[in-house]
């Protein structure tokens, strides 16, 4: 994440996963820019954003070559390579299981490199 901010990869609209700007400072930032624009006879619109799946698409190839565009090791990125790729799913359907097809997309859920994966691959260029 240090690469990330010192070379200012890392838009001023972040606020989760980076150190003293956690989601609940944006939302009172947000609240605060709000009330003053009510106060000053100002109207808010907000558009709401559902980010369910987002993990699911995120294109690995993609991803890795975004990362690797940012200058970061290369051991760093082989990491990172080798935590996406090799990965294989089925599913069952009333007690019978798929083929094993590859996983092409998609960032690891439920753990600590999945949402800083995600913010990498959202970060514009």
């Amino acid at each position: 994440m240090d690469h990330l901010l010192n070379n200012k990869l890392c838009s001023n609209r972040q606020y989760g996963f980076i150190k003293g700007r956690s989601t609940l400072l944006q939302l009172l930032n947000i609240l605060d820019k709000w009330t003053h624009e009510l106060d000053n006879g100002g109207q808010i619109d907000a558009v709401y954003t559902d980010f369910e799946k987002a993990f699911d698409k995120v294109p690995h190839k993609r991803l890795l070559e975004k990362i690797n565009s940012y200058g970061l090791p290369q051991e760093i990125l082989s990491w990172i390579k080798d935590f996406l790729t090799d990965r294989i799913y089925r599913v069952r359907v009333n007690c019978k299981f798929s083929d094993w097809y590859p996983v092409l997309s998609g960032i690891p859920q439920g753990n600590v490199l999945g949402p800083l994966l995600f913010v990498i691959y959202r970060v514009r260029q």
